[in-house]
């Protein structure tokens, strides 16, 4: 339903559905870029904030962890919900 709406996110009031990816519906592509979301974000503030900086390293690590030993794309357990629109069109497996 969201993709029919124009409004801002700001000011969207359609309701939304939030689908989690485990071990039984894996989904390295959508950790593994959470995961360099996070290590990236680690870097930002590593001088200004050096704790908060770990646990966003720490997390980044675990999250790739998650991503490596239970491999597939999110959409693979998920094609009902997702696609089209956010299928995995990468080739992965």
């Amino acid at each position: 339903m969201d993709h029919a709406c124009w409004e801002r996110p700001e000011d969207m009031d359609t309701p939304r559905s939030v689908f989690k990816v485990d071990k039984n519906n894996p989904g390295s592509d959508i950790a593994g870029e959470t995961a360099a979301a996070l290590a990236a974000a680690s870097i930002v503030f590593r001088k200004c904030d050096p704790s908060y900086s770990s646990l966003l390293l720490h997390r980044a690590i675990k999250v790739f962890g998650f991503a490596d030993k239970y491999r597939g794309p999110y959409s693979a357990g998920l094609a009902p919900e997702v696609c089209p629109f956010y299928c995995s069109y990468s080739g992965y497996q």
